[in-house]
């Protein structure tokens, strides 16, 4: 397994680089940029740099479990660690990697030497995707530069790009709130999962339909509440997330 890096290496070429290194290369690879790029499996990417900390560092940082991914993906902000919420709620979503390469730019690239995007996706069909995080007021001149750089070579190599501002209004209490029960141990047993299927077949009030599995399945409520935000988690469930959940709140099967 190659050593983290520090820094990264210069572009002293005329071509866009990009540098990355997978769980499964024993060194960091090279290439110039172009559509051979989109068959990396960057999904298996190692961080293309490290995650520093140091006392009285402004952003937040750590590890999102993933529900996608079954393993842990870096964070260096809590806006980032919402856009891994937001990825990881996303259907389209199969797979994701933190920092997944380095772009270096061509030498004399005005402003930039190089930029390491925040997220590889892979979505569902196949495709890549791209993602930086970045809220709409730190969106600065020199950020919005390598935005679009990033763009154009994504645009070259095949990929989705996306700047991501923020989890959308509304859906933020409701999607935080949701992603805590995103793990196993919240998931119904067999049985009950049926008899949540049932009671929310026709559509019915969240109080509703656990008091009516409760009453069938003689699995206490707070379980059964459990395995329905798990349902709606997963989508199994649906309920219109921009406006807050409550035992009033209208569910469905999807």
């Amino acid at each position: 397994m190659p050593a983290r890096l520090r820094s990264l290496p210069a572009n002293v070429t005329d071509t866009t680089l990009a540098l990355w290194s997978s769980d499964e290369a024993a060194d960091w690879q090279t290439q110039s940029v172009g559509p051979d790029l989109a068959g990396v499996r960057l999904e298996r990417a190692r961080p293309a740099r490290e995650f520093v900390s140091w006392p009285g560092k402004r952003n937040y940082e750590g590890l999102w479990w993933s529900s996608t991914t079954r393993a842990h993906i870096g964070f260096e902000s809590l806006l980032e660690r919402d856009a891994l919420l937001w990825l990881d709620w996303d259907t389209d979503a199969v797979a994701i990697s933190s920092q997944p390469l380095a772009f270096l730019w061509p030498k004399g690239t005005p402003g930039h030497k190089s930029h390491v995007p925040d997220y590889f996706v892979r979505l569902a069909d196949g495709d890549g995707k791209l993602v930086d995080v970045r809220s709409e007021a730190h969106q600065s001149k020199k950020a919005l530069a390598q935005f679009a750089l990033t763009r154009e070579v994504c645009n070259l190599v095949g990929w989705q790009y996306e700047v991501w501002p923020a989890l959308p209004a509304g859906m933020a209490e409701s999607l935080r709130w949701l992603a805590g029960y995103r793990q196993d141990r919240c998931a119904p047993s067999p049985e009950t999962h049926d008899r949540i299927l049932a009671a929310f077949a026709d559509g019915a009030r969240l109080g509703d339909g656990v008091e009516q599995v409760v009453r069938f399945a003689a699995v206490p409520a707070e379980i059964v509440l459990a395995n329905v935000y798990h349902l709606l988690w997963d989508r199994t469930l649906t309920v219109d997330l921009t406006r807050p959940l409550s035992m009033s709140t209208k569910a469905v099967v999807s």
